[in-house]
Formats: C-alpha cells, sequence, structure tokens
C-alpha cells in the first residue's frame, strides 16, 4: 500500500520524537496520540490536493491500494477530469467522518478514460490502464542526391518554421542499406557498409516536441544521409489590446505579469500570446527598446480574455476568470467488487467498452 501506511507511520514515527505534543482532549489526558483519535491524524495527512498517482507500474497499467478503514464504495466519491487528473473522497460508512480527500495527477501515458475504483473490505483500489505507444512507422530511404540549399537548414532557431535536418556522413552505404524508424518521439537511425569491410552506424535522436512526426523523410546518396523532420505550423499569435486604464488589483482576476515601464505609453506596447508564452515587447520613437517573456498558467486557455495596460509608467497584464477553462468531470462508478485487472480488462478498457 503506498498512500496510507508510509505517512501514517511517519506520523507515529514523528510523535516518538516529540513532535506531537502531549495534551488533553476527547481521549484524555496523557494520551499517546496527543489527544487525538489516530484515525484523526491519519485522516487530516490524507487531506492533501494536486499530488501524484503513486501506483504500482506494470506493462500495460498503474494500480494502486488505499487503506480506506470504515468506508464502503456507496461512501466513496472518485470524479475524473479531462486533464488527467482525479479526485477521491472517502467518508465512513455512516458519513461521519472523512478518511481520505484529495486530488491526484495520473502518470501522461495513462489513459483517463480507463480509470476504474472499487472498496472491498475497506481497502480502496484505484486502477488505470496505459494508453497504447504509436506503432513505429518506417520512413522510406530515396536514393536521390537532397538539393536542398544547406543555407535553408535551421535546427536551433525555434521562431522559424524550416525544418530540422540531421546528416552524416556514409561512404560506401547505398540507400537501401539505410533503416530510418519513427517510434514514438525516438528517431532511430541504422545504416550499413557492405563489403571486404562491413560497419554499421546505429543512432537514436529524441524527437523535438514541435516535430512533425508524419512528415519525416531520408535521402542517401553519394554517401550523405540527410534526414529532413519538418516542424509543426506555428500556432498564430493572439495580440492582447493595451488600454491606459489599469483596474482595482480585486477585479484583475489572474496576475501574468507586474512591469516598471517609465516613459512609455500603451502605444508603445505590444503584447502577444502564443505557445502557452507571453511576449511583451515595448519601443519608443527614440529607438529604446524592452522585451519581456512569461510563462501562462495550463489554466489560462481563452487567451482573447487576456487583458493588458499601461498607466503612470506601470504595465499590468492580467486574466478574466473567463481565460480559465475548468477540466471538465465525470464520475467514475465505484465497484464493491474487486476489480478484474487482467489483459482482457485492460485491452477492454482501450476500447472503451469495459
Amino acid at each position: 500500500m503506498m498512500f496510507a501506511t508510509a505517512p501514517f507511520l511517519a506520523a507515529m514515527s514523528a510523535h516518538s520524537r516529540g513532535a506531537f505534543p502531549v495534551a488533553t482532549g476527547r481521549c484524555g489526558g496523557g494520551d499517546p496520540f496527543g489527544g487525538y483519535h489516530p484515525c484523526d491524524l491519519f485522516a487530516a495527512m490524507m487531506m492533501e490536493h494536486d499530488s501524484e498517482f503513486e501506483a504500482e507500474d506494470d506493462k500495460n497499467k498503474y494500480s494502486t491500494r488505499i487503506s480506506v478503514p470504515g468506508a464502503d464504495a456507496n461512501s466513496t466519491q472518485v470524479t475524473k477530469h479531462d486533464d488527467g487528473s482525479f479526485h477521491v473522497k472517502v467518508k465512513s460508512a455512516d458519513g461521519k467522518r472523512t478518511i481520505f480527500d484529495r486530488r491526484l495527477q495520473l502518470p501522461d501515458d495513462a489513459d483517463p478514460t480507463s480509470l476504474r475504483a472499487a472498496v472491498v473490505n475497506g481497502e480502496l483500489h484505484v486502477a488505470a490502464s496505459k494508453m497504447a505507444k504509436p506503432t513505429p512507422v518506417t520512413v522510406p530511404v530515396s536514393a536521390d542526391v537532397d538539393n536542398d540549399d544547406n543555407n535553408n537548414d535551421s535546427n536551433d532557431n525555434e521562431n522559424d518554421n524550416k525544418p530540422y535536418v540531421l546528416r552524416k556522413n556514409v561512404p560506401g552505404v547505398a540507400a537501401e542499406d539505410v533503416q530510418v524508424t519513427v517510434d514514438d518521439d525516438v528517431l532511430r537511425v541504422e545504416a550499413r557498409r557492405r563489403g571486404e569491410t562491413s560497419t554499421s552506424y546505429k543512432r537514436t535522436f529524441a524527437m523535438p516536441e514541435d516535430a512533425e512526426r508524419s512528415g519525416v523523410s531520408a535521402t542517401c546518396a553519394l554517401g550523405v544521409l540527410t534526414v529532413r523532420i519538418p516542424k509543426k505550423p506555428v500556432p498564430v499569435p493572439v495580440a492582447v489590446p493595451v488600454s491606459d486604464t489599469i483596474p482595482e488589483a480585486e477585479q484583475r482576476h489572474i496576475h501574468l505579469a507586474h512591469l516598471n515601464v517609465p516613459g512609455f505609453k500603451p502605444s508603445d506596447a505590444t503584447v502577444e500570446v502564443t505557445r502557452g508564452m507571453l511576449r511583451i515587447k515595448l519601443s519608443k520613437e527614440n529607438g529604446e527598446k524592452r522585451e519581456r517573456f512569461a510563462s501562462l498558467p495550463d489554466s489560462v486557455k481563452n487567451h482573447e480574455h487576456v487583458h493588458a495596460a499601461i498607466a503612470n509608467g506601470v504595465m499590468a497584464v492580467w486574466a478574466d476568470n473567463a481565460a480559465v477553462r475548468e477540466p471538465a468531470e465525470m464520475t467514475v462508478d465505484v465497484s464493491s467488487t474487486p476489480l478484474a485487472l487482467d489483459d482482457d480488462w485492460v485491452m477492454a478498457a482501450e476500447g472503451g467498452d469495459a
């Protein structure tokens, strides 16, 4: 068990070192738990939020068990969200005591739609299958000469949309002796030179986040192997109007940026939102320039509700509540019978029929 036992034992160990003061309470003076019932201490520690889903990991699924003595399936609520998180709230069967209350985040490769839960004999079992990985794709290797101008290649400028290019001198290697494979986020390149002195070349590369995996191309001619990885289209930046009035702090629901900009006026500022970033550019007629970047919170999705203003030498950028997209949620049925987590269940869950 990974959620309950370790924190509970840690708390008891902390008490043994004097971390919990001995006090009188409903359990009576001199109570070794400081006047609190052990279950109350346990419940308090379990009511944390936004924790990682610490689960057993096997080939096809994630699974964990949580001790919830006194609870049953009817007193347990599990709600999943489309952002990959889920909320577990467990009360005692009589409804008088909260045993566990926490919001947890699934691993990135877990399938939220497959989340299952059951409470049997005072133990909560939560499981989710892993998402199926994409099938590796073999990239055809052309024997044509790569005639693209070398100066058009760009591997380090994320602001342009030119492809990433990998080149390797492989004298004596023909196109048919090269294998290029895209396996999820990994590019694998293998080349073999045949003849009296047979040699081989094998490399793996992590694909950039903005790589368009379906457009990878490769050529091998004149002893030069070239692999081109196109970039995904750059999203069009959203322009944020800059006004001359900054509302009171309580009216700026989500604070994004606050800058001292003496001498600048609203018409000197350009504010854009793109790729989860806030870009602020300031430019005066006399040539003075400034540029700042800030990360947007993941919750800010509706960029048209982002605002900016400059007043009295101060610049503020903020977002309305309407900019926040609340994750959609769905209730998970909690079973009173053990979960059957065999391969058939995993396959059914991935297909949406379970």
